[in-house]
């Protein structure tokens, strides 16, 4: 007797404290026993279920499929598993968790429920897929932008293509872009009442935040600022902050970019009327060849120096292995000698594009091996004298430059000159490099070396080293030879 009710007292005990949900079901769906929690749980008395039907309180496009699941687990008689929601008292929804286990060798085939309120969980899942789905929008949204302002050509059509992007991604922000003129100290159109108080404490790309609005200043471009305004509310997300500022970074650097174009467009614009080349261009222009030379040369040297390689080596193969008769022999030595000197020839094309290691090696090396390179096969005496001992330090637009100026001469001395000596002399003074060239050639007229001239030999040396920021003379009459003088300051 002591035992049962110390059994009772434990099953008692169980069922008041229980912060989930029993309920002992019949195999007609009524509610034979259930916990006080129900009430905890869902608001509802026990006596307002007991007896009645279990799904009652179901949400209606739940309640047959957990009909059909109570069905099957007495069928079964195997335990299942189900989420679905349940009305609370006041009219609430709530999500639930539940385990219907079939009591054995029970007559009436009670099942045994236990319920869980999963709504909080439930509601941070759907809060997490939420946050998830819109850091995707965030980023598509972000990267198509990037992908938008790189077409985009005029200040009006980045103004355009960012108010666009606000009303997509933040529907509340009602954004406005606000001009104030510095000179005359005012507006141009519409402006957000109060953002005059706050132009002095605006920096460009800065957010300034007002009691109820967002200022920006997106850059200023002829004594104008123009200003970007959102409604602050429609931010209500980290992330959403992330994605702003990152759309402002990205808006700012366009800006700026679509003003030096501006500048640039403008510079050249005077420059051709008054037939003249800027700097810049001239510095542009050479180093899209020396890329254009890069490629050309990487192209060659990949394909078909590499097929010419292969060939000539399965020729000399055939020619080891086999013995051919005489003319067939010649003819084909002949065959071998003609690629091996297309390969040679393939090689100094190479070398002249591109000259192998001169980022490596440095100006002074690479000379050296210029020089060598090109004593080998010239009929001209090259005199090389430098008064520099240690490492030159030029950055590559200098080295290259250099560089391709003494192919140049070369080049000249070559086709030109009919030189017998060449004489180089390069030292560094007072962070200038200065080269010096003489040959005791046949000279040419000065007239050649004007700017009229179109040539791409020694006038285009004008060119490249004034592009460099650099000074070139030249003194040549017929018969005298040709003297060079070169200075190029270091960028340090």
């Amino acid at each position: 007797m002591e035992k049962t009710n110390h059994m009772n007292w434990e099953f008692e005990t169980i069922t008041k404290h229980t912060q989930d949900i029993l309920i002992v079901v019949d195999q007609n769906q009524i509610v034979q026993f259930i916990t006080p929690s129900f009430e905890t749980v869902l608001g509802y008395r026990i006596e307002e279920l007991l007896g009645r039907n279990v799904f009652d309180p179901v949400f209606p496009e739940d309640r047959d499929r957990l009909i059909a699941s109570h069905r099957e687990v007495i069928n079964l008689k195997e335990p299942k598993m189900d989420e679905y929601r349940v009305y609370h008292k006041n009219g609430e929804v709530k999500y639930v968790e539940s385990r219907v286990m079939l009591i054995p060798n029970d007559p009436n085939n009670l099942v045994v429920v236990n319920i869980r309120d999963i709504t909080l969980r439930k509601s941070m899942e759907a809060e997490l897929a939420n946050r998830k789905n819109r850091y995707q929008v965030l980023q598509n949204q972000l990267k198509k932008y990037s992908q938008d302002l790189s077409m985009v050509l005029k200040l009006s059509d980045l103004k355009n293509r960012l108010i666009e992007e606000l009303e997509t991604v933040l529907p509340e922000a009602q954004p406005l872009i606000s001009i104030f003129h510095r000179e005359t100290e005012s507006f141009e159109g519409d402006f957000p009442i109060g953002l005059l108080s706050y132009l002095p404490t605006l920096a460009i790309g800065k957010i300034q935040y007002d009691n109820e609005q967002i200022h920006i200043l997106l850059g200023e471009r002829k004594e104008k600022a123009h200003i970007l305004t959102i409604n602050a509310c429609s931010i209500k997300e980290s992330m959403d902050s992330i994605w702003f500022e990152t759309l402002i970074f990205y808006t700012v650097m366009v800006f700026e970019s679509l003003h030096v174009i501006e500048n640039l467009i403008n510079q050249l614009e005077s420059a051709l009327q008054n037939n003249k080349r800027p700097q810049w261009m001239m510095r542009l222009l050479f180093n899209l060849s020396e890329k254009q030379r890069l490629e050309l040369s990487s192209d060659l040297h990949d394909t078909v120096l590499h097929e010419q390689m292969i060939l000539y080596r399965n020729l000399d193969a055939i020619l080891k292995e086999y013995n051919f008769e005489g003319e067939i022999q010649d003819q084909l030595n002949g065959i071998v000698k003609g690629v091996s000197d297309s390969i040679h020839q393939i090689q100094m094309t190479c070398h002249e594009l591109r000259p192998p290691l001169l980022r490596e090696l440095g100006l002074l090396s690479s000379l050296e091996n210029l020089f060598e390179y090109m004593q080998v096969s010239s009929t001209f005496k090259i005199n090389y004298t430098t008064e520099i001992r240690e490492s030159l330090v030029l950055n590559e637009e200098e080295t290259i430059g250099l560089y391709r100026i003494v192919q140049e001469l070369l080049n000249n001395a070559g086709k030109h000159s009919r030189a017998s000596n060449l004489y180089f002399y390069i030292e560094n003074k007072e962070n200038n490099i200065m080269l010096q060239y003489s040959d005791d050639g046949i000279g040419f007229d000065s007239e050649k070396l004007t700017p009229t001239y179109k040539s791409i030999g020694l006038s285009g040396m004008r060119e490249r080293i004034k592009s460099l920021g650099g000074t070139i003379e030249f003194d040549t009459q017929p018969g005298e030879g040709l003297r060079v003088r070169l200075e190029l300051p270091i960028t340090r």
